[in-house]
């Protein structure tokens, strides 16, 4: 029923190697003794006479178990033998309790032999129940092309492949090996640590936090636990740290720990205990995504708790509490800190109300950064986390500590935001034209929830992320998992973000363009406005240009795309390129300067996005309008989505959009064009002549008559 390895290490393995070439049926017969028929029968009978006794032993050991001491025996075993099945636990233990010994680690024979250990000579093996699979063979005829089509079949999707003599790979003696089918069982013989010498196997010792805890910390928690009827007090627990006792809702922490250790057990009980006491069981999904420790009021009371201040002297709220009644109709957010650009990397620095450059932020920049993010993209995401900062500092609070209350006055504040004198932004009132666009605050959710989760990551913030996340109508994430032939689900905005109105891109009708032209100063900016509305390009893809990448006789400018970089010529308008020589022959360029479009007054250096924008400021200033650069892009979609000519594939071309359905928003007929057209058809109906009502009959005859006659002169026809 054993195998007592009472001869040398080289006939254990030798019968162990022909045990497990015997077992698996997988090879071609190479290096295995031709048995007759008589003996391939006594062998197979003999195999299966102790695997009935092994299924006997097991029965019997099932039954045993209804007395509760060896039922905890039973469950301290499977405890230890987690990766075999109940059969083989069950073995394990009735063998090692026979052999006087308590298993600790289980392994086969190979297994410790690639550990560095080897079996004692005369220990005897614990038999478990092996899989013996192999590999079925494809009847498919050869296709002639050389190549072996033979493959395992459908019902060979099975686990991990073979390991060592003795025992399947990884030690799992319960697992068939990868793409093979289970024939049956074969008994295989492993081994406790307890017979094995050699090197000692590592193992990972936790090891417990010295030290004080920051101030106060203790207490915050033990108002929160206080806070859900629970008892907290310094008991011994046993061999754990701490336990939570739901049924007497009392937390005991072990006293002979630091404090720093009995903080982060304490912390630890808050967040992993069952949030409501003998309220009935959810499915598991919804405890994953709502367990919460003691069914916190708000989530972010433990970053609140464990998270210091970060903002230089402002004073810090209580531990977990919010304040409720923040008037955010008052709040002045003063204009403290500011962007300053710089050589070093990412190349934006956000500084603080002391002039000092926020660490979390520029590492969050550099991630971005290092993602592939464009410059201008990591300047707009630094102008986004500033305006954050400027928030907390006006409400006193570190952004470590930062919850989903703070991010909730942070929307009320920038939707009543006004801009007052010195540069102060204040709170309007309720039901005043004021704050920022929906686009805008959605782009500070964004990058403020990006900014967290980098820096959660990271093992820094708060615990909650203070921005929520969208959730699903099945409670996942939105588009997690989506079928791309199904149609679009609709879902709810996520909570905080805002509702964006449907508007159409905003374009210059053609007299409007005209005038803007004329206000031009200059031969460089009249080549700018005619490259825009002929090219569709973007203002800083223009801007961009070198000398190199003009090809006037093609009538092609060669522009970097926007994200992707690529390069990509442009067709222009010639007018364009006529404004364009014009400037070139007029521009003073220094030696070796490479951009086309240079500063009018000296030092002539490149034209930035914002000195192109201050030309058409003042531009507008003379007008009356209020056009952007933007919108020449757009002027000139519509008018190349306008023409017959073009199909909408070559306006996504020139545009240089990804998908189809952003360009297909040119479709769609200009406010001005309507208008137009609708006066046009008043107007026409206004001068249409007037309808001449039709003549009387002529009197003096009696409608019989002229009935009489006209129906006589029907029949002579």
């Amino acid at each position: 029923m054993t195998n007592t390895s009472t001869s040398s290490t080289t006939r254990s393995t030798a019968s162990r190697t022909g045990r497990t070439a015997s077992g698996t049926g997988a090879g071609k017969g190479r290096g295995r003794r031709q048995l007759s028929a008589a003996q391939r029968e006594a062998a197979d009978s003999a195999r299966a006479a102790r695997i009935a006794a092994l299924h006997e032993r097991i029965s019997e050991r099932v039954e045993q178990l209804t007395a509760d001491p060896q039922w905890r025996a039973m469950l301290d075993a499977a405890a230890k033998f987690h990766t075999y099945s109940l059969n083989n636990q069950l073995l394990i233990a009735l063998q090692a309790a026979r052999l006087g010994i308590s298993p600790t680690r289980v392994a086969g024979f190979g297994t410790w032999k690639a550990l560095g250990r080897s079996v004692v000579k005369g220990s005897t093996g614990l038999a478990v129940l092996a899989p013996c699979t192999y590999t079925p063979k494809d009847s498919r005829p050869d296709t002639g092309t050389g190549q072996d089509t033979r493959q395992a079949t459908p019902a060979a999707a099975a686990t991990a492949g073979s390991g060592a003599a003795g025992e399947p790979a990884g030690g799992h003696a319960d697992q068939p090996a990868r793409g093979r089918v289970l024939r049956g069982f074969r008994v295989a013989h492993v081994f406790d640590i307890s017979q094995t010498q050699g090197d000692p196997l590592p193992d990972i010792i936790p090891e417990l936090l010295t030290g004080n805890a920051p101030a106060a910390l203790w207490g915050a928690l033990a108002v929160q636990v206080a806070r859900h009827g629970y008892t907290l007090t310094r008991e011994a627990c046993g061999q754990a740290n701490g336990l939570t006792d739901p049924a007497a809702r009392t937390v005991r922490v072990r006293p002979d720990v630091a404090d720093a250790q009995a903080v982060k057990t304490l912390a630890h009980d808050l967040l992993t205990a069952p949030s409501r006491v003998g309220e009935r069981a959810r499915p598991v999904r919804a405890q994953r995504t709502r367990r919460r420790g003691f069914g916190c009021d708000h989530p972010g009371w433990l970053a609140a708790a464990l998270s210091p201040p970060m903002w230089g002297g402002a004073a810090v709220a209580r531990a977990g509490e919010c304040d409720p009644s923040r008037d955010v109709t008052g709040l002045t957010v003063a204009a403290v800190g500011g962007i300053r650009v710089s050589d070093e990397l990412p190349g934006v620095a956000v500084l603080d109300a002391a002039g000092v450059p926020v660490p979390a932020i520029a590492d969050y920049l550099c991630s971005l950064l290092a993602s592939g993010a464009a410059t201008g993209s990591v300047r707009s995401y630094a102008l986004a986390l500033l305006r954050w900062w400027r928030f907390l500092a006006a409400v006193e609070l570190g952004w470590q500590r930062a919850s989903r209350v703070e991010a909730r006055d942070f929307v009320l504040w920038m939707r009543l935001a006004a801009t007052t004198a010195g540069g102060a932004t204040r709170a309007g009132r309720v039901g005043e034209r004021v704050g920022y666009a929906p686009a805008t605050i959605n782009h500070n959710l964004a990058v403020l929830r990006g900014f967290y989760a980098d820096r959660m990551a990271a093992g820094d913030g708060p615990v909650v992320n203070p921005v929520p996340e969208a959730v699903g109508r099945g409670g996942q994430r939105v588009g997690a998992h989506a079928n791309p032939m199904a149609p679009p689900e609709r879902h709810r905005r996520a909570p905080l973000r805002q509702k964006t109105p449907a508007r159409l891109p905003r374009s210059l009708p053609d007299h409007l363009f005209d005038t803007l032209f004329a206000a031009m100063r200059s031969d460089r900016d009249r080549a700018l406005l005619a490259l825009y509305v002929s090219t569709g390009a973007r203002a800083s893809e223009l801007l961009g240009v070198s000398v190199d990448r003009v090809d006037v006789g093609a009538q092609r400018i060669g522009v970097h795309r926007k994200g992707s970089g690529r390069l990509q010529w442009l067709p222009g308008s010639a007018d364009a390129f006529v404004w364009l020589r014009l400037y070139q022959q007029r521009q003073d360029r220094p030696a070796g300067q490479q951009a086309l479009w240079l500063t009018r007054r000296a030092p002539h250096r490149p034209l930035t996005y914002s000195a192109m924008r201050r030309v058409l400021q003042r531009a507008n200033e003379e007008l009356g309008t209020g056009w952007t650069l933007h919108d020449l892009r757009h002027t000139a979609a519509f008018r190349m989505a306008e023409d017959p000519r073009l199909t909408l594939t070559d306006v996504q071309w020139v545009l240089g959009h990804a998908q189809l359905a952003t360009t297909q928003i040119y479709l769609r007929p200009r406010e001005d064009a309507v208008v137009a057209r609708v006066l046009e058809h008043h107007r026409a109906r206004g001068d249409r002549p007037a309808r001449q009502p039709a003549a009387p009959p002529s009197g003096g005859y009696r409608p019989d008559s002229l009935r009489e006659l006209l129906g006589q002169a029907r029949d002579a026809r």
